[in-house]
């Protein structure tokens, strides 16, 4: 690095920044953070700065940009959201008694996964930090949220990690260097998604035998087994490397991370990043502020903790029978029992953010507000112990049982901590001066300078014989005595002069001179010894991280539970039955966000099961409401999951191991892929990944190709989905060419949107009823959208003649959904024809399929092959 000045101060500064050369290094010079050279440019970009130089006079000045110390997380958040990491060099001892330069080092490096400022993150959000360790074919993905504690880790087969990450939605990703190089097949996994700033590492600090050292030192524990991971060499790296990165980074110990979880997918229903986006489930597609996603409508929560936990509830819904019924029941109560959620809603409307307050009080970093804001809540746990007397649910009998009420911290903050302290801890007047002898008899010595000097006015009055004579004080020139320059004449001998002014004169005496020692003297050891105290005290409740982070765990589930019950009580919802199978049944079903943005909306039956209908193919117009219907039907099953109650009259949930959505239209040009390939890619994850147990919903298949290719497509879709994966699904589209499939298949059903058509206008009652579509009124939904009506009526026009041409026409669609359909009648009646005759040729076909080792491009490749033995025999 090429030398910027040669002075002490920058001589330290280029130090600083060798040492930490992938970051902008603030730098502390008094009241302001400083920036020097490229990183005053780059942070000049960022905030808005006014660039300026050091040393003007000279060329080649070195550009500087500054910030004030006390903004110093407002602008922190600019620059974490600019992805940059920013290393905070802080003055470590005082200027006013620092011989030469002031000692000066980096305290902090902070980065997206690192924040723990409250004003920078995001309340009802964890901000995980994760990192990636592949062993064999396992990958090991381990996330902490150091602004709150949470730590867990999990295990996945390394081809599905890019999916993993990109779903819990973490801020920052740390990766071998040597697994990200360019044709690797982690960092195209990872390039591809969206995991945060990707922060590679080198190689050894993913070690398995550094990562067990560290995790036994870190938790004070012999072995692993604890966590579950004692046998999982990606697992132990995964973790190994992130407390490497965070010794690094935050130059403190992390007490308050003292737990750490080993997640099982198989406990969850999973949702991959493409259902959460296209269900809405935590934001919508429309553009970043606007509409509202599924969380926003479902969350009544009152405290910090409690918001994050909810949303983790969703993301992650339960797949346990007992589990879900476990949680089921609590919330019945707190719906039936109204007087009691609304008292238990009031005494956590009072609680902060626990987890939070706990993380900057481990690290040193907490002010006294925030030890007086977990005074506060602490007050509330006596009112929630006695109201738990009358709870009759499991859950909250089980929860109550684990409260515990930290007498001894809240009594230990009462004490020691004045009910409004200052923001700044340097302003003084945090410490009860009845905490500590030393400290009340300071506070004596500086508090008694208001009688001392009005005493020694009027001695002085007296004694000089000038009755206009007064005492002050400043912080510039201390205390003195002012005399006017009509009475200057009468001062005394005695008076030293200080300070001159226009029409009066400043003195001091001995005796003042004396006291001022003594009241400057007392004040800066009031000062000294409260930060110590301070200290003491945080040190002290810190200590007990471990009883309050299980106290804010026990009230952010108490908080969901009542979440859950509130929302059902407002919006009239049920408590739905589940069972293991996949017997499904909602009656009067409503779509949960629309039910609380519209005044009406219809609701709608479902109906799945093993002797029934297991696909319903739903066809009808554009804006008819089958997409609303079939996203509907997910959401509900996802409600059902965490436990919670459903929009409907009536309801049985068959539990769902996952949601698969195939819904929407858009280019990937980040990737280089059209439409139609994130189409298809999309619908092989489903086919190659959905179980019997799964919920599989599609809107539209095949509409970003050719006619023929897309029917074609859509029909071996579902007809593999039947036949193969044997998945609930429902399949919106607008072939109406599929409904033959609800003819033909066993387990397919046909739905459609009803449509009544009235004076010449077309009215859609989004009613889902058995039976298809034979219009998709696609011209009257463009009449609506405001095309011309020149368009409209040529449009007309041109439809009339093409059905009335339908049957010499090659192309058109009805004609080869005839011939379609009656391939496909062909192959069905044939399949299940033992005495057909040996020289079929569509049963010979057929007889040499191995379907077992059919990949779904080989059977779209086969059934292409079949439609043209149909069609032979057709001519």
């Amino acid at each position: 690095m090429a030398k910027t000045k040669t002075t002490p101060m920058m001589e330290q500064w280029e130090a600083m920044k060798e040492a930490n050369p992938d970051t902008i290094l603030f730098f502390r010079m008094g009241d302001f953070y400083e920036m020097f050279g490229a990183d005053a440019v780059r942070s000049a970009e960022i905030l808005g700065l006014t660039l300026t130089t050091r040393s003007k006079k000279q060329e080649n000045a070195v550009p500087m940009a500054g910030i004030p110390h006390h903004a110093l997380d407002r602008y922190l958040k600019e620059m974490i959201k600019a992805g940059v990491r920013v290393a905070i060099c802080d003055q470590l001892e005082d200027p006013a008694t620092a011989q030469g330069i002031v000692k000066r080092g980096v305290t902090r490096v902070v980065t997206p996964g690192t924040l723990i400022e409250e004003s920078c993150l995001e309340g009802d959000s964890n901000n995980y930090l994760a990192s990636v360790a592949v062993a064999g074919r396992q990958a090991g993905i381990g996330c902490v949220d150091i602004s709150t504690g949470e730590f867990f880790v999990q295990v996945v087969p390394e081809h599905i990690l890019g999916d993993e990450l990109e779903q819990m939605g973490v801020s920052e990703t740390l990766v071998p260097v040597e697994l990200m190089q360019e044709g690797k097949v982690l960092a195209e996994a990872l390039f591809a998604r969206s995991v945060g700033l990707i922060t590679r590492r080198d190689g050894y600090e993913f070690s398995e035998r550094e990562g067990r050292i560290r995790i036994k030192q870190h938790f004070g524990v012999d072995n692993l087994a604890g966590f579950g991971i004692e046998d999982s060499p990606a697992a132990i790296a995964a973790v190994g490397a992130i407390l490497v990165y965070l010794e690094e980074t935050q130059k403190i110990s992390l007490t308050h991370v003292r737990t750490l979880k080993r997640l099982n997918r198989e406990n969850y229903m999973i949702l991959d990043r493409t259902t959460q986006r296209n269900l809405e489930l935590t934001q919508t597609l429309l553009a970043e502020g606007t509409g509202m996603s599924l969380f926003k409508v479902i969350d009544r929560t009152s405290t910090g903790a409690g918001r994050r936990l909810l949303k983790n509830w969703l993301l992650r819904p339960l797949i346990d029978l007992n589990h879900i019924r476990y949680r089921q029941e609590a919330v019945r109560e707190l719906l039936t029992e109204a007087a009691t959620r609304e008292e238990l809603r009031e005494i956590l409307s009072g609680i902060n953010d626990l987890e939070r307050i706990m993380a900057r009080i481990t690290t040193g970093r907490a002010s006294g507000r925030e030890l007086i804001n977990l005074h506060s809540s602490l007050l509330r746990l006596p009112d929630l112990l006695k109201l738990s007397e009358s709870f009759l649910a499991q859950h909250l009998i089980d929860l109550s049982g684990m409260i515990d009420l930290l007498e001894d911290v809240t009594a230990l903050i009462g004490r020691a901590i004045v009910a409004e302290p200052p923001l700044n801890l340097r302003d003084g007047g945090v410490i009860r001066s009845e905490y500590d002898p030393k400290l009340a008899e300071l506070r004596d010595i500086a508090s008694g300078g208001k009688d001392w000097i009005r005493n020694f006015q009027q001695e002085q009055q007296q004694f000089s014989g000038i009755p206009s004579l007064k005492v002050g004080f400043n912080k510039v020139f201390g205390y003195y005595i002012e005399v006017t320059n009509t009475h200057k004449d009468k001062v005394p001998s005695s008076y030293i002069r200080k300070q001159t002014l226009a029409n009066a004169e400043r003195y001091i005496t001995q005796d003042l001179k004396e006291y001022e020692e003594l009241v400057l003297g007392a004040q800066e050891k009031i000062l000294a010894l409260e930060l110590e105290l301070f200290a003491q005290v945080r040190e002290q409740v810190a200590a007990e991280v471990e009883r309050v982070q299980q106290v804010a765990h026990i009230l952010a589930v108490f908080d969901c539970l009542q979440s859950l019950a509130e929302m059902a009580a407002v919006q009239g919802y049920i408590i739905p039955e589940t069972g293991v199978d996949i017997e499904t049944e909602l009656t009067g079903g409503r779509h949960p966000v629309l039910d609380v943005s519209l005044s009406e909306f219809t609701p709608n039956d479902t109906a799945f099961s093993h002797s029934g209908a297991l696909v319903h193919i739903i066809t009808g117009p554009n804006m008819a409401g089958k997409s609303t219907y079939i996203r509907q039907v997910a959401l509900l099953c996802i409600m059902a999951q965490m436990g919670g109650g459903v929009p409907a009259e009536k309801a049985r949930i068959g539990i769902v191991d996952r949601v698969f959505t195939r819904v929407g239209a858009a280019d990937d040009l980040a990737k280089g892929q059209s439409t139609f390939m994130v189409e298809m890619a999309e619908t092989a994850n489903i086919l190659n990944n959905a179980t019997s147990r799964s919920l599989i919903v599609l809107d539209e298949v095949g509409r970003g190709t050719s006619t023929f290719d897309g029917v074609s497509l859509a029909w071996a879709i579902t007809e593999y989905i039947h036949n193969k994966v044997k998945a609930r699904t429902l399949f919106a589209t607008h072939y109406h060419e599929l409904a033959e499939l609800g003819m033909i298949l066993e387990q397919a059903v046909n739905y459609n949107v009803s449509v009544r058509e009235w004076g010449g206008e077309v009215i859609f009652l989004h009613k889902i009823i058995a039976g298809s579509a034979d219009k998709s009124y696609g011209i009257h939904v463009a009449r609506l959208a405001g095309i011309p009506a020149g368009v409209t009526e040529r449009a007309r026009e041109i439809l009339d003649g093409l059905e009335t041409q339908a049957a010499e026409r090659d192309w058109n669609i009805a004609h080869d959904g005839e011939v379609l359909r009656a391939a496909a009648r062909e192959i069905q009646s044939e399949l299940f024809a033992p005495q057909a005759k040996a020289n079929d040729r569509l049963v010979l076909e057929l007889a040499e399929v191995d379907i077992d080792n059919m990949t779904p491009l080989m059977g779209l490749q086969k059934l292409q092959q079949l439609v043209d033995i149909a069609r032979e025999y057709m001519k």
